[in-house]
């Protein structure tokens, strides 16, 4: 008997193959891991993530390292992962501050990034980017600065989450008219 998946799921061999054919995808070149961590495992769990949630929607031009970033950004906000999302900071902010922010932007945003989001990469991103994160399902918007951290950018980029507590929203950029 031949089962078929619920509407709306993909079967578990469909995702492993997906999975599969995405680390290999993109483990094939001699620097090409670099994105993932230089690991397969890290691809995978790439892979995973990425098939576990909504697509992000971009507009402007970012990164392949700052549209990673932003997409797991979200979805550390998605699934309520405040140790993963601070992984994902900028060595700037000390680690309280990074815990608080980490569980404001779980709190305020999770809704929002359970569904569908647009990231809005504001500036060309050599180095930095300031990007508009839309959450239609609940009409939220929230800024994140992205950039290239450590020396020379050697530790690849990272969201700045030093936000003072009880501090208003930042004001939305002119790029988020677009």
């Amino acid at each position: 008997m031949r089962r078929t998946p619920l509407p709306g799921r993909t079967p578990l061999l469909a995702r492993a193959v997906r999975a599969v054919a995405l680390t290999a995808l993109c483990c094939t070149g001699p620097v090409a891991c670099v994105p993932f961590g230089g690991s397969a495992e890290a691809g995978v769990r790439y892979a995973e993530d990425f098939d576990r949630h909504e697509p992000l929607r971009v507009e402007g031009y970012p990164t392949d390292g700052s549209l990673r970033l932003v997409q797991q950004v979200v979805w550390r906000i998605a699934d309520g992962d405040q140790g993963r999302l601070e992984d994902l900071s900028t060595d700037d902010a000390p680690p309280q501050e990074r815990a608080v922010t980490a569980r404001r932007w779980i709190a305020e945003f999770r809704k929002g990034a359970g569904g569908k989001a647009t990231a809005v990469f504001c500036d060309p991103g050599d180095a930095r980017q300031t990007v508009v994160l839309r959450f239609p399902g609940t009409g939220q918007t929230k800024v994140l600065h992205v950039r290239l951290d450590g020396v020379g950018g050697e530790d690849g980029w990272r969201v700045r989450m030093n936000e003072p507590a009880g501090a208003p929203p930042e004001p939305l950029p002119p790029c988020a008219a677009l």
